[in-house]
């Protein structure tokens, strides 16, 4: 027997639910077949299976209520495509030959372009985009995070389903269907140019991607913040970008540019930084938008425009203070989810703006059906074409945002929301819930005034994430199963340990967290103006207040550290531990610093924890191999430096370890190779130039030995080999007699 169950499907004639109107938009009602096997979905749509006379027969059985006219027209609908099935008439369209760009501006918040607002940046390039398109004016992420926020969009799908839940310790796998890989399968040309380590391929995202570039040179995450990756400027990403152009810009292609700029730290290069002195947030976007439009000219130039996608999304806002917040990630409020989209190109409206609520899961859905594809069958957004084509509403009215960061980094409590066209509510301790419409930053918790409406969107909550995960564990995985099984290979047993995160237990609302938070963030300021004494001032209160919180502990180190007292910022760590803070971070400092003080056994120690939790932290195993080295064990040594180049063939200094152990083993000719192929990848890593410079004249080979010296000297901070350059100077002195 074939029954059908009544679900909500815009387009049509229908009802809405008292408390759906309060909520939102309300949508019509759609039957949707249950236990009949002549109809499947397909893309969105009901596809025959198998002969009209079982189909009715289906039918005959079925109860028809009360269910309205229009409810028949739809019925008759499905046998016309039956009909058109069985004469086998109705054919898949071809793949359309066009190309789509999407750019991805991190931590941008809409009402800082010029096109929502004239609060922040001047963006005449985005604005223009817009002005040929459609702008989306309520767009929203679903996590306010740059990685687990691009496994969305690519993907689009909610994180529980794609399984990037945060910034450490979870990759996409490649398993899951994403743009890319859809699109290389379809014969698509595919290339991404990324901003930032952030969206290294090491995580995942450069699944299906012929070409993914994000080489940023020599730099690496050692000394920063946690969290602040190393990045280049939009201008390198733009220039790399038009010159893949150049030559595949005649295929069909997807090209993905990502702009890191707008995270912290600001940093505008000139005039913008003179230009927006008072807000250097903003002088980011502005130059942003400058190499935005540099990109669209170039289009212009091939003349492939007309025949090009273009989307601009932000993948998630900037709090600027707002809720007790300086950037992103702790708190759901719009400030970090509400992010420019902008649309633009084949068969899109031109200076339309469009108020209904939409999310960055549909852009996956939206893209494939542009190009006759097949979305992924994980997908759970919505394509947004009835939306731009004829303003027919979608079914992206609920849209889910969570974020597991104040649990993994603070200690704090992860937050789920759900948010609608009018309301947002907040799954916490405390539950929030906000009238957008009336509220808009989000100041009036309406709790009190409005249950109904928060029941009804805390149960759309669980809908989506599943009643398990009111208790749920979260499995980091670090790495693909090929990685792992590839660094077991080298003898490492554990290829990167799964460790569990429980979401559900008890742990402090992040909100009653806001005066820690709010030292946490002064302690941020003084570290990055190299006040350590302050810094380390402010950390010590804050520790007192939240004595559990990994980041604290990682704060007061790193200021310690930095003051020289390196004994203090090892007990930091170690308190850090013994409260049981186990974290990839932690370990990996502490062994650096352990190698610092040429306690050699208890940094490999350290940086092997780091290591098992996290063998995706390069930086940690090259100072792994680095100790090996400096205790004799060449053969370990190797193992770092190999799970290096295995993750990251570009890693210039992995191949200087490399050269290194061919030293210790009196393989002339192998080092020489390894220190020039980490010289071939990376001409600002000036150690395998240095290298070189000994190798040579240790062979006699005066003049080589004189040509890297001299390039050492050139390139060499002054600050950080101090001990080294006068040395090397005596050495070219002695070479040129």
């Amino acid at each position: 027997m074939c029954a059908f169950r009544i679900t909500k499907v815009p387009g049509a004639l229908g009802v809405t639910t008292r408390s759906e109107r309060r909520l939102g938009r309300g949508y019509p009602l759609r039957a949707e077949p249950q236990n009949c096997p002549s109809l499947v979905r397909n893309s969105g749509k009901l596809t025959r299976v198998m002969s009209t006379s079982t189909f009715l027969r289906c039918l005959a059985g079925w109860k028809w209520g009360q269910i309205t006219a229009g409810l028949l027209c739809l019925l008759v609908t499905f046998c016309a495509a039956c009909r058109r099935n069985e004469t086998g008439n109705s054919t898949a369209p071809a793949p359309r030959d066009l190309n789509v760009l999407l750019i991805t501006l991190d931590t941008t918040r809409a009402d800082h372009l010029s096109c929502y607002s004239s609060r922040g940046a001047k963006t005449p390039n985005l604005d223009a985009l817009a002005a040929r398109g459609v702008r989306f004016a309520h767009a929203t992420a679903q996590v306010p995070l740059t990685l687990p926020s691009h496994a969305c969009i690519m993907t689009g799908s909610y994180p529980m389903v794609h399984k990037l839940r945060d910034m450490g310790g979870f990759i996409l796998d490649k398993s899951h269907p994403t743009l890319a890989s859809l699109m290389q399968g379809a014969g698509f040309a595919t290339a991404a140019f990324v901003g930032s380590r952030a969206v290294a391929r090491n995580f995942g995202l450069s699944h299906g991607f012929d070409t993914y570039d994000d080489d940023m040179g020599a730099q690496t995450e050692e000394g920063k913040l946690p969290g602040v990756f190393a990045e280049r400027r939009a201008g390198v990403v733009t220039d790399r970008a038009l010159d893949w152009l150049k030559q595949n810009g005649r295929r069909k292609f997807f090209l993905w540019a990502h702009y890191y700029d707008p995270h912290q730290p600001y940093d505008p290069p000139e005039p913008f930084r003179r230009q927006y002195a008072k807000s250097l947030y903003d002088g980011e976007i502005a130059y942003m938008d400058e190499q935005v439009g540099r990109l669209l000219a170039g289009l212009d130039q091939l003349g492939i425009t007309s025949r090009t996608l273009v989307i601009a999304m932000g993948d998630h806002g900037e709090s600027l203070g707002e809720h007790g917040e300086a950037t992103h990630g702790i708190f759901l409020y719009d400030a970090t989810l509400h992010v420019p989209l902008l649309v633009a190109g084949p068969d899109v409206p031109r200076g339309k703006v469009i108020d209904d609520q939409v999310r960055s899961i549909d852009v996956h859905p939206t893209v494939m059906e542009f190009l006759n594809l097949q979305p992924s069958s994980e997908a759970q957004g919505v394509s947004l074409w009835p939306l731009l084509r004829q303003g027919t509403h979608v079914r992206s009215n609920y849209s889910y945002g969570e974020t597991l960061y104040p649990r993994t980094y603070m200690g704090w409590s992860e937050l789920r929301a759900m948010r609608t066209d009018n309301w947002k509510f907040i799954l916490a301790s405390h539950p929030e819930l906000y009238n957008l419409e009336h509220d808009p930053g989000e100041t009036q918790n309406l709790i009190p005034n409005h249950p109904a409406e928060a029941d009804q969107l805390q149960k759309k909550i669980w809908e989506i994430a599943g009643t398990q995960a009111r208790t749920e564990k979260v499995t980091t995985v670090p790495v693909d199963e090929q990685t792992r099984q590839e660094l077991e290979s080298l003898g490492y047993i554990s290829g990167g340990a799964s460790r569990e995160i429980q979401l559900g237990s008890d742990a402090p609302d992040p909100k009653d967290r806001i005066p820690v938070l709010e030292i946490i963030q002064r302690a941020e300021e003084f570290l990055n103006a190299h006040d350590n004494a302050r810094a380390a001032q402010s950390m010590e209160q804050a520790l007192r207040q939240d004595p559990g919180n990994p980041l604290g502990h990682v704060y007061l180190a790193m200021a310690q550290e930095r003051a020289g007292r390196l004994e203090r910022a090892v007990e930091v760590y170690q308190d850090a531990i013994d409260r049981r803070i186990f974290t990839d971070i932690i370990y990996s400092r502490l062994g650096k610093l352990y190698l610092r003080l040429h306690k050699l056994d208890k940094a490999v120690d350290a940086m092997t924890h780091s290591r098992q939790i996290n063998p995706t932290d390069l930086d940690n195993l090259r100072n792994l191999g680095t100790a090996e080295l400096q205790l004799g064990r060449a053969d370990e040594a190797e193992k770092a430096f190999q799970a290096i180049s295995l993750q990251n063939d570009h890693y210039s200094a992995a191949y200087n370890g490399l050269g290194l152990v061919a030293i210790q083993r009196g393989d002339a000719e192998a080092a020489r190779r390894d220190f020039e192929k980490a010289v071939q990848l990376d001409s600002s890593e000036v150690e395998p130039l240095l290298n070189l410079g000994l190798l040579y004249e240790k062979t006699g080979n005066n003049p080589m030995a004189l040509r890297y010296y001299q390039q050492f000297l050139a390139k060499a901070s002054p600050q950080e080999y101090a001990a080294l350059i006068p040395k090397v100077r005596a050495a070219v002195q002695d070479l040129k007699e």
